[in-house]
């Protein structure tokens, strides 16, 4: 072979596999906003705005800003997502390093992050199982004990901390001093921005997988025939406007696609229809003035009020004069 020819590369990557994979992840959202669904992590509060791109809005953690909002009181908060196909959460990745950095920037940015409300994710493909099981629990640590000594305990005790986690954590904070400028970051700070921090995994990209199942099975509740087609319609979309960085509203997205999405018209049952009918006294014919009367009567049967010897009977059976009890 000749010196000069082209190596061989990964295909998903010489492919455009990243934005492929950061489309359908932002496209995800988009469907959970047209559907009514919620965004993981956050309140469950409707998708109101999703800004792609939001690094001239001054977010370093830029693939994607989702917006919701609380129906009645408009109270807004946000997740800051940054997308990666496939990272390594070791010290000598520099994409996770590049992670690290644009999260803890937009962390210590109150213009744009507010602690307390906010939060931050890196948005992945599959991880490997160590990553995924020691980084997951480290955050789960976090966010589930009542300050900083108890997660450091937790994480020190052998018996009770994955066999990794230490050494993730040393992953984690050696990124985080040099996102600080070669300065430690302190473990009340560590604890803190750990709290808002969310490892989130997306099996998408591909024409299978549990997501896109069930974002499939949202988009069927409205276009049952061919909600497959109706996801590719979104996901063209978000490729479009992920060109010029735009923000993605309901108002703003064009009609074919908002009209798949408008609620069904609920036929409803007249009301005359379902009003309840009021139910008919019933006679106690026990209680009835005339009781002993009708029982006789019913004995009897049937008469001939024209037969003389019909009516006598009748007489002597009632003790009175026949019509009289009428």
């Amino acid at each position: 072979m000749s010196g000069t020819s082209k190596k061989l590369s990964n295909s998903f990557s010489t492919g455009g596999g990243g934005a492929y994979f950061e489309a359908h992840v932002q496209a995800s959202f988009v469907a959970l906003m047209l559907t009514g669904g919620y965004a993981p992590c956050l309140p469950c509060w409707p998708i109101v705005e999703i800004k792609l791109q939001g690094k001239i809005d001054g977010f370093d953690t830029d693939d994607l800003i989702v917006c919701v909002e609380k129906i009645d009181t408009k109270e807004r908060c946000k997740l800051l997502g940054q997308v990666k196909h496939s990272i390594g959460i070791t010290q000598g990745s520099t994409l996770f390093g590049e992670v690290i950095q644009a999260a803890w920037n937009d962390f210590n940015n109150p213009k744009i992050f507010s602690k307390g409300k906010d939060i931050i994710a890196l948005i992945t493909g599959p991880l490997n199982a160590t990553d995924s099981h020691n980084v997951q629990w480290l955050l789960n640590q976090a966010r589930h004990t009542k300050g900083a000594d108890e997660f450091f305990r937790n994480v020190e005790q052998s018996n009770f901390s994955p066999p990794k986690s230490e050494e993730k954590l040393a992953v984690i904070q050696h990124h985080l001093k040099s996102a600080n400028g070669g300065v430690d970051v302190s473990r009340d700070e560590l604890y803190n921005f750990l709290n808002y921090y969310h490892l989130l995994g997306y099996d998408l990209g591909k024409e299978v997988g549990v997501v896109l199942s069930l974002l499939h099975s949202h988009i069927s509740q409205f276009h049952q025939q061919y909600p497959k087609w109706v996801w590719g319609r979104v996901v063209d979309i978000v490729q479009t406007w992920n060109l010029d960085a735009g923000t993605i509203t309901p108002d703003k997205l064009p009609e074919d696609l908002v009209e798949v999405f408008k609620k069904r018209a609920i036929d409803e049952i007249p009301k005359e229809l379902t009003t309840t009918q009021p139910l008919f006294e019933k006679t106690d014919w026990n209680q009835h003035p005339y009781a002993t009367d009708l029982a006789l009567a019913n004995l009897v049967g049937a008469w001939n009020e024209k037969n003389e010897s019909d009516i006598a009977v009748l007489v002597e059976l009632l003790g009175e004069a026949y019509g009289l009890g009428t």
